[in-house]
């Protein structure tokens, strides 16, 4: 019984981790972007894939274009959506960070824009740059 009670404890835990890992519920008002992880590393000449998703708060279709991001020189976003995927709108997102690009951290802005009750919510994104070894 003395066993029992650490392990459960920690699967516990372990499942409270991976319940926060995304949030894809329906926000109470508007369209809002979400992102597994928020702040991301990428070395130096490297590239990363992610995903986004557009959570819509009801049941109406979006009229939306393609999704944007606001970077410095030197980082790149390519968004694609996945068409197999509705309710959340689901886009892989590709990072690319040139070879160039000095060491640091930089906040980057994203946003699908739409208009009216298609309005959706930017959201930031932290890209840390990290030094290719």
């Amino acid at each position: 019984m003395k066993r029992f009670i650490p392990l459960f404890a920690i699967l516990l835990f372990a499942g409270l981790g991976s319940l926060n890992a995304q949030n894809l519920e329906k926000p109470s008002s508007g369209n809002e972007i979400r992102l597994k992880d928020y702040t991301v590393t990428v070395a130096q000449g490297a590239e990363i894939d992610l995903q986004m998703w557009v959570v819509k708060a009801k049941k109406y279709n979006l009229v939306l274009e393609d999704p944007k991001a606001s970077a410095d020189d030197g980082i790149k976003f390519t968004f694609k959506q996945k068409a197999d995927i509705e309710d959340p709108l689901t886009y892989g997102m590709k990072v690319k960070v040139d070879a160039s690009t000095p060491v640091g951290d930089y906040l980057c802005i994203l946003n699908v824009p739409g208009k009216g009750r298609s309005a959706v919510t930017g959201t930031t994104i932290k890209i840390k740059v990290v030094q290719n070894d």
